[in-house]
């Protein structure tokens, strides 16, 4: 599996319309993903709008998960994300995450608003992926790939089904 993590910042958040018309919305955090997308870009307004100043408001990041060899379905997907996140220790961020889910390609994209709840601010500095991230990924993959649950092979390696 090939594994690549994009950043970039952003300077609105007219960006998630965008990714939506072309792939799935499958989680958030701090927001409600069942509202409407106008509110669901105003809730981000509203709280990068707590930092007038700030420009850009927002990270892109883009994980590409290439030439995966079992098929992956969205919970599992969101399994990686959730980790992901956590590793990274962006889990207080306000989120927004799609998925574009292939046969052996997955694509997912994370708008993250730079201005936390309790108002403090990401810096950019920080952006472009480092080793730790990929690591961090690379765990967060092996924990979902590895597990028989989602993967067909190990179900039939691990069975004791059969006498």
């Amino acid at each position: 599996m090939k594994i690549m993590i994009e950043e970039l910042k952003i300077d609105n958040f007219g960006f998630i319309e965008t990714l939506s018309q072309q792939y799935i919305l499958a989680n958030g955090s701090f927001i409600d993903i069942n509202h409407p997308l106008p509110q669901i870009i105003d809730d981000f307004n509203t709280l990068s709008g707590t930092r007038p100043k700030l420009r850009n408001l927002g990270i892109y990041n883009l994980i590409s998960l290439k030439n995966i060899y079992i098929q992956l379905n969205q919970e599992a997907c969101l399994k990686i994300v959730d980790q992901y996140i956590h590793g990274i220790g962006w889990h207080d961020l306000q989120y927004i995450c799609f998925l574009d889910i292939q046969s052996s390609n997955i694509y997912i994209h994370i708008i993250f608003n730079r201005v936390t709840p309790q108002g403090k601010l990401i810096d950019i500095k920080c952006l472009g992926a480092n080793w730790q991230q990929y690591e961090v990924l690379r765990q967060s993959c092996s924990l979902v790939i590895d597990n028989p649950v989602h993967n067909k092979y190990l179900q039939r390696r691990f069975c004791n089904c059969c006498g």
